[in-house]
C-alpha cells in the first residue's frame, strides 16, 4: 500500500475523495527508487510499528 501511495498518490490509492497534498512520484522515481526510500524510512521504524504495518500487509494477501 506504502509504495502504491508513493507511485500514484493518496487520492488515488484511497479514493471516495479523499484529498491529499502529497504527489505521486510515478514520474519522477523509478520502482526501485521508491522501494529504496520506504526501505530506508520503514528501517527508522520501532520493531511493534514494523509488526504492525507488516500484519496488514498480511491481511491485504
Amino acid at each position: 500500500m506504502l509504495f502504491a501511495i508513493t507511485k500514484q498518490d493518496s487520492a488515488a490509492v484511497v479514493g471516495q475523495g479523499y484529498e491529499s497534498n502529497m504527489p505521486g512520484f510515478e514520474d519522477s522515481l523509478s520502482d526501485q527508487d521508491i522501494l529504496n526510500v520506504l526501505g530506508f524510512i520503514k528501517s527508522t521504524w520501532p520493531d511493534r510499528v514494523i509488526q504492525m504495518h507488516n500484519d496488514m500487509n498480511d491481511q491485504q494477501g
